[in-house]
């Protein structure tokens, strides 16, 4: 009987850990515990335009804030510059793959000054990560993110602009609505086609990096 239970001992103890392999449990940028997944329901369109994912972006994430406005009123509330930290760069409706000054696209600043005047508060956040991403998730706020729309990690360049002052870019640059997350995962709506997908977040991430992490997010749920 006492050999019995010294096996079984035994045996109790050469399993694995219940928590062996299991995916690391959401948390915030302060270590804070998360929901270990979230769903937001954002609703998306595809893009009317080429190059036009930043509004059709911004415009979707107006829409789940009961902000309605089209796709092409916010694109020319948009300023025009060759820069796109100041506003729109090139043509539209130009083929992808291009830098600056050919059709490119817009960066998050102007973005959210213009989500600002049709009446959504939001702030500009670089170097945002993963835990933060979760968390504004988590409070129920999807998150506008610049990466490449192959979400592969190409080299950005740095280039200049008219009056002097560089910036970084790269071919590819696409935004993505952040619109939920699982354990290793992160749901992103995509403007290309106005259609979820679930992507590897360390790949998400990858891409997201190249151009420092840039998103824009609502600072408050209205109401």
């Amino acid at each position: 009987m006492h050999r019995s239970i010294l096996l079984l001992l035994l045996a109790l103890t050469m399993l694995p850990s219940c928590s062996s392999g299991a995916a690391p449990a959401a948390v915030g940028p302060l270590g804070e515990a998360l929901p270990p997944r979230v769903r937001l329901a954002v609703d998306g369109r595809a893009q009317r335009r080429s190059l036009s994912c930043e509004s059709r972006s911004a415009v979707d994430l107006l829409g789940y804030y009961d902000i309605a406005v089209t796709e092409a009123a916010f694109l020319a509330s948009l300023p025009r510059s060759d820069n796109p930290h100041e506003g729109f760069v090139g043509d539209v409706d130009g083929p992808g793959e291009q830098l600056p000054p050919a059709g490119y696209g817009v960066y998050a600043e102007p973005v959210a000054e213009r989500l600002r005047g049709f009446g959504l508060p939001v702030e500009v956040v670089t170097e945002m990560g993963l835990p933060a991403l979760r968390a504004k998730l988590a409070a129920g706020h999807p998150v506008i993110v610049w990466a490449t729309g192959a979400l592969d990690a190409r080299p950005a360049v740095t280039l200049t602009d008219a009056r002097g002052r560089t910036y970084q870019a790269v071919r590819g640059e696409h935004t993505f609505i952040a619109v939920g997350y699982g354990p290793g995962t992160i749901e992103l709506l995509d403007p290309a086609t106005g259609k979820r997908k679930r992507v590897n977040a360390a790949r998400f991430d990858a891409s997201w990096a190249i151009l420092g992490r840039m998103a824009v997010v609502a600072t408050s749920s209205l109401g």
